[in-house]
């Protein structure tokens, strides 16, 4: 499923990566699976940080219920 979803979003830049030399290709390859590697690692840590927010969120309503 990685895979397509990353064929997928390729796809968007088939017009210029046709017209590339080999080079030119890998490099912009590399720095567009970085580019967006790091998008994902951001978009993970946010959904992370929501998360970790809400399960502190709802110790402290337990806690208070306990007490």
């Amino acid at each position: 499923q990685a895979c397509e979803q990353l064929n997928a979003w390729l796809g968007g830049f088939e017009t210029i990566l046709n017209r590339m030399t080999v080079y030119n290709f890998n490099w912009f390859l590399h720095a567009m699976l970085f580019i967006h590697t790091q998008r994902v690692i951001k978009k993970q840590m946010l959904r992370d940080n929501k998360e970790g927010d809400l399960q502190d969120e709802e110790g402290i309503d337990i806690e208070e219920e306990e007490e």
